[in-house]
């Protein structure tokens, strides 16, 4: 057996939303959550599941409710349980067993009718961006429509166009430095496919974008983390890592971080983009919340300050107009983009041609756009914080750069119990561990406030709600 642990903040990630209905009792609910992942495989043989008393605080339930449906799960063969060693995952179901509810839970229901959603730290997108999509005609479409339409490089005139736009952004390019992807993430997992074998040392910041950590852990990499403060990353500390480590891979959000909202100073981006080059390690520079900043232009690229290192950098359009449109790129040496289109002709012939064709058009609005985002973004923060200041006046926040989320500390308890006693009182908000490679981050919270004032206004008065009945009970 595998004997690998799981840490409660990482199980009660993929237990989200397991109590759904208010008619069945949850020791129930939560038995036929775990038998689901259990079933699937998530959960599979020898996995040390957390004691009874963490789990049940991490999911903010009592403490007989655990003791309750891990019995449930001991009576169906599922797990074992033996003093000293914990509760084990013995195997999946057997044919004919009837599992603790009639209905498996779904861990892809998003967002209930009654529910407020701080969870997400996706953009809507800009209205006129309709219009700009639409006015891709049958007569520029059919040109592209009567050859075979696979471009795994990308249409050659939208990586011109990128390859513009990241010159005037400070990073000078030519086309065919230029790798057209389906959004940013699909940018992360190619890189990640690309470079990092099983075993592989990647440095990460803690916190960092959550979806970075699922595609380095999907090729096994081995996560190393970088502390970020409250006024950035500490280069120092990253420097003398890079050095002693010299790791595959070096992954960095320096404009606008996800999920804290800082920026890297240019001392420190300097510093550190000259470890990169004279330690040969590789730096993955994401850049796909770089049009989210405040104010000012963006800063300068890490990738110009080092021209000879090995540095890739994502884009992505998402943030800026409309995460509908799947248009990121990878923008790299001539060479590295052959690789890595190489490697994803395996998989994906190429992003959708007619999206490839709207983004054109759009990069032609990136300077109104740009001010329309940060003057929208500028006003939800100043809105969060102050309903924040009135209802929550104990937490506290990093004063972001940019972004459309507010990382949040608490003024104690945990944040994963937080999180489901917000989601049952009707709010959701994602909790600091889902951002750690470490399980870290306890104490955080991100909400978005890029959702409306009027939904923010509602999840921050729920919110309240549930802090100060949790407060009532400690």
């Amino acid at each position: 057996m595998d004997n690998s642990r799981i840490g409660e903040a990482a199980l009660v990630r993929l237990l989200e939303g397991w109590c759904t209905d208010s008619r069945e009792s949850l020791h129930r609910q939560l038995a036929a959550a775990l038998t689901a992942l259990i079933s699937s495989g998530e959960l599979p043989p020898g996995t040390v599941l957390p004691s009874e008393r963490s789990l049940a605080t991490a999911l903010a339930v009592s403490r007989g409710t655990l003791v309750t449906a891990y019995t449930t799960l001991r009576s169906l063969g599922l797990v074992d349980s033996r003093q000293g060693s914990g509760t084990r995952v013995r195997g999946v179901p057997q044919p004919g067993v009837a599992v603790p509810s009639a209905r498996l839970v779904s861990f892809t229901a998003k967002v209930g009718q009654q529910q407020v959603d701080l969870s997400s730290g996706a953009l809507p997108g800009q209205d006129w961006v309709a219009d700009v999509v639409g006015s891709v005609g049958p007569d520029e479409l059919r040109s592209w429509v009567r050859g075979h339409g696979y471009h795994p490089a990308g249409l050659p005139p939208l990586r011109e166009a990128l390859a513009r736009q990241c010159t005037a952004d400070g990073l000078p390019t030519q086309p065919e430095q230029v790798l057209v992807t389906s959004g940013s993430q699909q940018a992360l997992q190619l890189v990640a496919g690309a470079l990092i074998a099983p075993g592989d040392e990647v440095l990460v910041e803690d916190p960092t974008y959550r979806g970075a950590l699922e595609a380095f852990r999907d090729r096994g990499a081995r996560l190393r983390t970088i502390p970020l403060r409250e006024d950035g990353l500490d280069a120092e500390v990253l420097v003398r890592l890079l050095r002693s480590r010299r790791p595959r891979l070096l992954y960095l959000l320096p404009a606008v971080h996800n999920p804290v909202g800082v920026t890297l100073r240019p001392a420190a981006a300097k510093a550190v983009a000259e470890a990169v080059a004279d330690t040969g390690t590789t730096l993955l520079e994401d850049l796909s919340t770089v049009d989210t900043l405040f104010s000012g232009p963006p800063p300068t690229p890490m990738a110009s300050l080092v021209p000879e290192a090995p540095v890739l950098t994502i884009g992505s359009l998402s943030k800026l107009f409309w995460g509908g449109i799947r248009i990121g790129w990878v923008r790299s040496t001539a060479q590295a983009v052959r690789q890595l289109v190489s490697h994803r002709s395996s998989a994906d012939l190429g992003s959708s041609v007619p999206s490839q064709l709207a983004a054109l058009r759009l990069l032609d609005y990136v300077p109104r756009a740009r001010r329309v985002r940060a003057r929208e973004l500028r006003t939800g923060y100043l809105w969060i914080t102050e309903l924040l200041a009135a209802h929550l006046p104990d937490w506290s926040w990093v004063v972001p750069d940019g972004g459309a989320s507010l990382w949040v500390r608490l003024p104690g308890g945990n944040a994963v119990a937080l999180a489901e006693s917000a989601r049952r009182g009707g709010v959701l908000i994602t909790p600091g561990p889902a951002f750690s490679a470490i399980d870290g981050q306890t104490d955080r919270v991100r909400l978005s406030y890029a959702v409306g004032p009027d939904t923010v206004r509602a999840g921050v008065e729920r919110l309240a709600v549930v802090w100060r009945r949790r407060r009532l009970r400690t």
